[in-house]
């Protein structure tokens, strides 16, 4: 069971719109069923999907245990995707809640998988017998070996101490490191982040075919989902597929095409 732990502190000498600008620092946990720490074999990596007004909203991180650092003023409501090793097992999102009621704060999670029957390698991972970190080294898979385990083993032991250092040192007023995650998705011909901009500008009334856009074109490697009940509808939308953000890019700029012909009139 992976925990989302987060750390933040006030940046001495800095504020923004009237308010203390803060660092703060994510990353992820596993614990197993005695409540210790221990690696996620079973990850492959994480992305982190921030509030629309950073620069880089979307980070991906590939070493455990996943750590983003950022800074900022605002708390905010983020997503944190799980991908895993075994590739047709769809990534699951972890809502988090980024406040700043605390200086440290950890928040267990619970996983929900689907369809892994016939994955053996997968559930070898997941339903170890072992209860710590360090039977897990001497497990021989095949898609993780040994070196692997004690690698994250030794990157869980180096960011807990790190952690309790920056506990100690909460007034410092160090910049923090963002180079800690990259977007993956520089290459694409679409600009996702650009296009993300381009939803945040939309009238509410356009949203609604937008998502029908979106359900029309769906397919089965696609990141959709809808919360009914909620009233939200979240995509990825680097799975999209090219054709499908272009007819989105389109759509986004005959709505924001429209406004301006509207305003002018009036």
């Amino acid at each position: 069971m992976p925990q989302v732990i987060t750390d933040q502190n006030i940046v001495k000498g800095q504020k923004q719109n009237g308010f203390p600008m803060r660092k703060w620092k994510i990353s992820l946990a596993g614990v197993n069923a005695n409540g210790d720490d221990e690696p996620m074999p079973y990850v492959d990596y994480v992305e982190y999907i921030l509030h629309q007004t950073f620069e880089q909203p979307l980070r991906k991180v590939t070493e455990y245990p996943f750590v983003l650092q950022e800074k900022g003023w605002g708390e905010f409501d983020m997503k944190i995707m799980l991908h895993f090793v075994e590739k047709s097992v769809p990534p699951f999102v972890l809502d988090h809640d980024l406040n700043f009621q605390q200086n440290h704060y950890e928040i267990p999670q619970t996983i929900t998988f689907s369809k892994i029957d016939g994955k053996h390698s997968f559930l070898k991972l997941l339903n170890s017998p072992a209860t710590n970190a360090s039977d897990r080294e001497s497990s021989n898979d095949s898609t993780n070996d040994g070196s692997t385990h004690k690698r994250r083993r030794e990157a869980l032991t180096k960011e807990k101490s790190k952690r309790i250092k920056d506990d100690r040192s909460s007034d410092d007023d160090s910049q923090a490191n963002s180079s800690a995650a990259v977007s993956g998705d520089e290459e694409d011909k679409i600009d996702v982040h650009q296009l993300a901009k381009k939803f945040q500008m939309l009238h509410p009334d356009d949203l609604i075919p937008l998502v029908n856009l979106v359900k029309a074109n769906q397919t089965s490697d696609m990141y959709v989902k809808e919360d009914g009940e909620a009233g939200e509808f979240h995509i990825d939308l680097r799975t999209l597929g090219e054709s499908l953000l272009a007819v989105l890019w389109k759509f986004c700029d005959d709505c924001l095409e429209k406004y301006q012909k509207s305003h002018k009139k009036k």
